[in-house]
């Protein structure tokens, strides 16, 4: 078996195929350009043969075909003189398409060959040189591999045993009937033996020359498909980036559109809330009315804050799309939530912020119940966020739905995997704001779905319900820590 395989290996060597070599790969055919070259340097060939057998007949005597046989020894002039045409022709036409048909026009130029020897054709230079080129170009060009092959390896040997037999000759006829000394036999031996050392490394050199260009046009076509794939999958690679990129910009003006809506429905109910008490207490009693102004101020104040803060950061969008890319997988969990952006006034509260914002409600006029249930525990900053802005729109919508004097309750609960935050209210107090809150209902509920993205994006899921005896009902339940 390690036989076999060895002579398979021998045998891919022989057709000019190695490791490299793509698999059912077949060099394409020349370009009118290399024809064109090709046929140009077939009539060059011919003129040069045709010039080489003047010279040699003007200086052996003279150019009168009636004499070309004697000086030849040929019997025949007529034959000389059709190997004389002949042979340039079939040589022209094996030149001119060496690389359109490589296999045939090897055939038709070893025929030509074998016939200038026949003829005694006088040129010698050219006609080797052109053989050679045809030679080496069947084992450049030729896609049938296993007979182009065969056919150089009984040409190469064929001629090789030709050259060594009309050696062994030419010295046995020195030797033995040669008039000359014995050093100018030793001469002429060596002179034999030199000539057969040019014809075994002139077909040899044909054949490996011809198959290591055979080679190198494989190895260049696996590495211009290689390079063609690297460029699809560049283009591919460069084409998911912009993707990616664009989903982020998406995300990150989701995240913006939910920071806004968190800031501006919340400071804005909370100075109307303040307003009207600053309203109804403005006669009977003015130092509350002047502290729900005040309350108002304050409330402006800080939602002017928050909105600078916002706006900052989102000049700065370029920066933040860069560090999202570099953190990879907490994009997709919250298209902005504050998980990175720690910076940014909105996105820094906290779960530890949960009893200043109850207060702050209270200090409004709103009747809140908060109670905690559980050991409180560190919480990730998405789960703080989540947990702060849900309860913030949660009692913003109590005070849109159900009226601001509405009771509300809120219970945080830490549980054994994670945080769970539960808002009731007991629904409108008079028919003015039932008939609101139906009007309200109607037209959109964005609030709610901001809300279920932060859920999502904390990794937990929000509830929203109608109470039975009336009212609404938010239930949270986030991890402490995102997981994946």
């Amino acid at each position: 078996m390690i036989s076999s395989a060895r002579g398979s290996e021998l045998w891919q060597r022989l057709q000019g195929i190695d490791a490299e070599h793509p698999a059912d790969w077949r060099r394409p055919g020349p370009s009118p350009r290399a024809l064109r070259t090709d046929i140009v340097v077939a009539l060059v060939a011919v003129a040069l043969m045709a010039f080489s057998n003047w010279a040699v007949l003007e200086l052996r005597k003279g150019a009168d075909p009636a004499e070309v046989g004697a000086i030849l020894h040929d019997s025949d002039p007529a034959s000389a003189l059709v190997g004389m045409f002949l042979v340039p022709a079939m040589y022209g036409v094996a030149i001119a398409l060496r690389r359109r048909f490589p296999l045939w026009m090897l055939v038709l130029c070893t025929v030509a060959f074998v016939s200038a020897f026949a003829f005694t054709y006088l040129d010698t230079i050219v006609t080797q040189i052109g053989y050679f080129l045809v030679l080496f170009t069947a084992g450049a060009w030729s896609n049938q591999r296993a007979l182009v092959t065969l056919l150089r390896i009984g040409i190469t040997i064929g001629m090789i045993v030709w050259a060594l037999v009309d050696s062994l000759t030419r010295a046995t006829l020195v030797f033995s009937f040669s008039d000359g000394s014995d050093s100018e036999n030793w001469i002429t031996s060596v002179f034999g033996a030199y000539t057969l050392l040019i014809n075994v490394l002139y077909f040899i050199g044909a054949f490996w020359f011809g198959n290591s260009d055979f080679r190198r046009a494989g190895q260049r076509a696996a590495l211009e498909e290689r390079t063609r794939e690297l460029e699809e999958y560049m283009a591919a690679l460069a084409d998911e980036r912009r993707l990616v990129e664009e989903q982020a910009i998406r995300l990150d003006r989701v995240r913006i559109a939910r920071e806004l809506h968190d800031v501006v429905a919340h400071h804005v109910s909370l100075m109307g809330l303040q307003a009207a008490a600053a309203r109804r207490t403005a006669e009977t009693s003015p130092e509350k009315s002047q502290q729900a102004l005040l309350g108002v101020e304050q409330s402006a104040r800080v939602a002017i804050d928050e909105l600078h803060s916002l706006l900052t950061t989102l000049r700065s969008a370029d920066a933040d799309a860069d560090a999202e890319s570099a953190d990879g997988g907490q994009r997709e969990n919250d298209g902005a939530s504050g998980a990175k952006s720690g910076a940014s006034a909105p996105s820094t509260h906290t779960i530890e912020q949960v009893p200043a914002l109850i207060e702050e409600l209270r200090g409004a006029g709103m009747r809140v119940e908060f109670s905690t249930f559980g050991e409180p525990r560190p919480v990730s900053p998405l789960t703080g966020i989540a947990v702060y802005r849900v309860l913030q729109e949660s009692l913003t919508n109590t005070r849109k739905h159900a009226g601001p004097d509405a009771p509300a309750d809120v219970r945080l609960r830490y549980l054994e995997r994670g945080v769970e935050l539960d808002v009731t209210d007991d629904g409108p107090a008079s028919l003015a704001h039932a008939a609101a809150s139906r009007g309200a209902n109607g037209s959109g509920g964005l609030g709610l779905v901001g809300m279920r993205e932060r859920a999502r994006a904390a990794g937990g899921d929000l509830t929203t319900s109608k109470r039975g005896g009336g009212g609404f009902r938010v239930l949270l339940r986030v991890p402490y820590e995102r997981q994946g």
